[in-house]
């Protein structure tokens, strides 16, 4: 799996005939394993961690400029090491007063008037994922299960000209 996801990635961002200069490229993810330890705002449990260093491998070789994650301390612990190995610093874009939809579209308005030509990377929740989604591409996408589907990747490339596309993988 992991041999396809650097194919499609390397399709994605590094072939100049198939990612042309000032397109966006967002990279889409729920964040990891949720431990116990405060159901609230629960830290990552140790296979989330594992995952969490699982992603910053599978992005280590991408030139990421830019990262979204919510208010929880989920979100920025799975970003963590792929922020450490990128040198780059995580915006906050509190999610608690949004409901899913109403979070991506604030979220996809400003990557599309902040962000162009950027590799950002997005953590978001199972609810608010495929709202990201929808929101910069108008595609759809299954409902995340809560409980169990932590593995899901998306590689939307945001043209200057043209239409958006996905690529959906798992990690």
């Amino acid at each position: 799996m992991r041999i396809l996801l650097a194919l499609l990635l390397s399709l994605s961002l590094g072939s100049r005939t198939i990612l042309a200069a000032g397109d966006t490229v967002v990279v889409v993810v729920r964040h990891a394993e949720k431990a116990t330890d405060d159901p609230r705002d629960p830290n990552l449990s140790v296979i989330g961690q594992t995952r969490a260093d699982s992603l910053a491998k599978t992005l280590a070789d991408y030139p990421l400029t830019s990262a979204f994650v919510t208010e929880y301390k989920r979100t920025l612990q799975t970003a963590e090491p792929t922020l450490r190995s990128h040198k780059v610093i995580a915006k906050i874009i509190p999610t608690n007063s949004d409901t899913a939809n109403s979070y991506g579209h604030r979220l996809a308005e400003l990557i599309k008037r902040e962000h162009k030509g950027e590799v950002i990377l997005v953590v978001g929740h199972s609810h608010t994922v495929p709202a990201i989604l929808l929101a910069l591409t108008g595609v759809h996408v299954a409902p995340i299960v809560e409980s169990s589907e932590f593995n899901r990747l998306y590689i939307i490339t945001l043209p200057t000209h043209g239409t958006p596309r996905v690529i959906a993988a798992n990690y």
